[in-house]
Formats: C-alpha cells, structure tokens, sequence
C-alpha cells in the first residue's frame, strides 16, 4: 500500500534592511500549513551600535508582504513597524530541490531593494533585499548538512548565493544578475575564479548564534501538535549563525567596492556534546 503524502506547505517571506551606517533589521513573515492545520509566524531582527541585538517574535495574527507592481510592502502594527521595498535589480529564480515528495522554490523579488521604512514615527532610509520561500517538502527531506546564503550590496555591486553540502556541493550566485559557476563559498569568503573576483566578509557583527529551529517549533507546537516528533532529531538540532559582515569585493586583487552583507551558515551535523 502506498504511504499518504504528508501534507506540508510554507510561505516564507525575508526582507532586510541595512543603513550606510550599519543600522540592520531583518523581518521574517511565513505561513505554515501541515496536516491540515495553519500557523503564522513573524519576527523581527533589529540591530544598532547603541543598542546591540533586539529580537521580537509572535504567532498568529501576521500580516505577509504586499507586491504592487514591483514595490513590496510590509507593516506589523504591534510592532510599530512599516516599510517599502523598490527593487534596484531585476528579480532572480530558482527551484532549489525537487522531488516526488514536493519542492523548494526561491524568488528572489529583490537582490537589492532601496528601503524607506517608518518605525513608530521614526524614519530609516537605507539597501535591502527581499525573497519568498514555497516549500511543499518537509525541509528535512531536502539533502544538506550545512547551508549557506548570503547577500552583498555596494553602489556598484550586487552578490546572492545558496549553497546546500552533502555529499556534493549545490550552489547558487549571481553578481550583478549573472550567474556564476564553480564558485567557493565559506563563512569569511567567496571566490569568483571565472572573473577573479573575491569577496571577503569580515563576520563583524553577530545577529544569531543559536539552535533557532528548536526555538521555533517550540512555539510552532502550541499550535500544530506533534509537529517536533516528525523531524529529525539533527534537524531540530541544528546551529545557526548569522552576521553583519562589512563586505569588501576586488577583482584581480584590486579593490573594487565596499557594502554591507547579510549571510549565514547552518549546520546541520552539529558536533555532540
């Protein structure tokens, strides 16, 4: 007899925001559906060099972002925050795992974005980023011990790249809407050799350090009883790290530009205490 497929739907929304000075917010919209049952999740990231690193989260009653045209816009009236993503680059696409059990889509609507936002009352102007995550796959069926994704912005130059490692490699980036193969992606560094470009990331400023997934479904089963027992025990156990990075590309070892980078690396396979 066939196994029934599990159910499992998300709708993930990321969209981030970095001023000149360093000034960094990431806002986290989703909806989930599993087994018939729906949860809503919101977050929202917000770091300063007077303040350091500020965390806020909810379930339930979210608003997801809006796209007019090509503007997206997202506002949370309990955490007093409203905001508007014009893209300054043309949107990217791909279809990260695909198998009988469903898919991973990413749109990346915006690769980099200039953002205005209103935080009660107060305005910020500053670059970003906006993607959307479709996954019909449980995540945990998606082959990968570790992942990787970030994303570079400067006057000139835009970076995204994903890479999932198992036993191989799969890897995604565009420069300047390009996509570039054969390309090496770590923590500090990227390399272009087809261009000969490197990015250095100098990994400045922690936004997380944590097993984040373990925190999530904590809260998610409130919600969708028995969701944690479904997943690998690995998989809820997994670090994460993300940063601020002050980002700086050359090419054939000159200097080429400077921005500001978002990336993170999450390990599946963490070592057992």
């Amino acid at each position: 007899m066939a196994t029934k497929k599990e159910h499992f739907h998300l709708d993930k929304w990321f969209l981030d925001f970095v001023s000149d000075a360093g000034e960094a917010m990431i806002f986290y919209a989703a909806k989930l559906n599993w087994r018939g049952l729906e949860v809503g999740y919101t977050s929202w990231l917000h770091q300063s060099e007077a303040l350091g690193v500020k965390h806020r989260s909810r379930m339930q009653k979210i608003h997801m972002p809006e796209q007019t045209d090509r503007q997206i816009t997202w506002e949370d009236d309990r955490f007093g925050v409203k905001g508007t993503w014009d893209p300054l680059a043309s949107p990217l696409q791909a279809r990260l795992f695909d198998s009988e059990k469903g898919y991973l889509d990413w749109n990346c609507f915006q690769p980099a974005s200039r953002v205005k936002l209103n935080i009660d009352g107060k305005i910020l102007e500053g670059r970003g980023y906006a993607e959307q995550l479709i996954l019909t796959a449980a995540p945990w069926h998606i082959p990968m011990q570790e992942l990787r994704w970030g994303r570079f912005g400067s006057d000139s130059d835009q970076m995204v790249w994903i890479e999932l490692r198992d036993e191989g490699k799969k890897q995604w980036l565009w420069h300047n809407e390009e996509r570039i193969e054969g390309v090496i992606i770590e923590d500090d560094h990227l390399l272009l050799p087809e261009k000969n470009i490197k990015l250095t990331l100098d990994r400045s400023v922690v936004l997380e350090s944590e097993k984040k997934i373990l925190h999530v479904v904590r809260n998610l089963v409130r919600y969708l009883p028995g969701f944690n027992k479904s997943m690998p025990l690995l998989f809820l156990m997994a670090d994460e790290y993300k940063w601020l990075s002050k980002g700086k590309l050359f090419q054939q070892d000159m200097p080429q530009s400077e921005g500001w980078a978002i990336h993170e690396f999450v390990n599946f396979n963490p070592p057992q205490k």
